[in-house]
């Protein structure tokens, strides 16, 4: 358990990123490093390793690909930070490895997997083939590699983590610090055991280096996941609002729009479609309610003063004052416009201001939000009755 859940979490994170790296190159170093996370973490419980490299027939050739994994996930990590610490804060200098430093630890690492004899299957290939120089100079490398990269990505997220106006991405950045630094850590714990083994020494049983080593890695893990997100969350946290207010100014928008068709750039849709429609809600937010206003702004055509005097009338005697009788009253004349406008009833043609409204797009929403908890309100149902009442009583006469 304690093996799968990191991995089950670095592929939840990894297809989570993927529209986002798919769409923006800028977003793919850090997409490629939860990947390449996601496949070290997937290899590394021996009852996915032994099986897979039974089948390929080459003993512990899954401990090398979640080693390469190991080189491409520093990689990209130190090649976000980096990038981001360039876009962020243009004043923030900091060297970087070049590529050519992983890709040649990479190849010594592989000729000498190849190059060493391996006749049995091994839990963990850097201590249990200590002994053999070519395994031994195998972890020395790679865990070198590991440290350097680590240790440059380290500086530079306490750097730039410590800097002013940066809200979440600086606490992200902090814990992205924190767990590369445990990372280190990690590194220069696997070269020391590696080392001891070649020199013939094991000062520690294997359970309690591999219980500290698993402790090492996923603690570090855990950091870097939780600080690379961080950021996102309050993007998050605004798509949240946004999709929330899109659904609660649906009835309004669908009840407006079904008499002025007209405003609307695209047909209506079931509440079920746009619940299930996650995207672009920022986008589809700004156009429900400019078609809002707009229908708001035809029907206003079709409600005289009399109507407004009427719906002014019948909010005051439910006892309603000030800013939450402007609301109800603006409902309760828009209901009575739009009956007007179905029943085919001449505009008054009388030039009265528009409706109100916020001052930018958040007020905006705001003040709709309002208007539609006023529009679908009994006493807004109960002046459209009366307007019907009196209405067919007209027609009856």
């Amino acid at each position: 358990m304690i093996d799968t859940i990191p991995a089950a979490l670095l592929w939840l994170v990894t297809a989570w990123r993927t529209p986002a790296a798919w769409r923006d190159p800028s977003k793919r170093a850090l997409w490629s490093a939860f990947l390449a996370l996601a496949v070290a973490m997937t290899l590394r419980p021996s009852f996915v390793a032994a099986p897979l490299d039974a089948s390929l027939r080459v003993h512990n050739l899954s401990s090398l690909g979640k080693h390469l994994s190991g080189i491409v996930a520093a990689h990209s990590v130190l090649t976000f930070v980096h990038n981001m610490a360039e876009e962020k804060a243009s004043g923030l200098k900091s060297s970087r490895l070049h590529l050519l430093v992983p890709v040649a630890a990479a190849a010594i690492i592989t000729v000498l997997f190849f190059a060493a004899p391996q006749p049995y299957e091994a839990v963990d290939l850097l201590t249990e083939y200590a002994a053999d120089w070519r395994i031994a100079a195998y972890g020395v490398v790679w865990t070198g590699y590991l440290a350097a990269a680590l240790f440059s990505a380290s500086r530079l997220c306490w750097r730039w983590g410590r800097q002013p106006d940066i809200g979440l991405l600086g606490r992200g950045l902090r814990l992205t610090g924190m767990g590369t630094t445990i990372g280190i850590v990690y590194a220069v714990h696997r070269a020391a055991f590696v080392i001891l083994g070649f020199l013939g020494h094991s000062p520690v049983p294997a359970s309690t280096r591999e219980a500290i080593s698993g402790l090492l890695l996923f603690s570090a893990l855990i950091f870097i996941m939780t600080g690379s997100t961080l950021p996102a969350a309050g993007r998050l946290h605004r798509w949240s609002r946004e999709y929330r207010e899109l659904l609660q100014l649906y009835p309004l928008w669908l009840s407006l729009t079904e008499v002025v068709p007209d405003v609307r750039l695209d047909p209506p849709r079931r509440k079920m479609f746009e619940i299930v429609q996650l995207r672009r809600a920022h986008d589809r937010l700004y156009r429900r309610t400019i078609e809002i206003r707009d229908a708001v702004l035809v029907l206003s055509d079709h409600a005289p003063s009399s109507l407004r005097d009427q719906a002014r009338a019948h909010v005051a005697a439910f006892g309603l004052i000030g800013a939450q009788a402007d609301i109800a009253a603006e409902a309760c004349w828009i209901i009575g416009a739009k009956q007007a406008r179905q029943a085919s009833e001449p505009s008054s043609g009388e030039p009265l201001p528009p409706a109100s409204g916020g001052r930018d797009l958040p007020s905006e929403i705001d003040a709709l939000k309002q208007l539609a908890r006023a529009y679908n309100s009994d006493l807004t149902r109960t002046f459209a009755a009366k307007l019907d009442h009196a209405r067919t009583q007209e027609t009856t006469q």
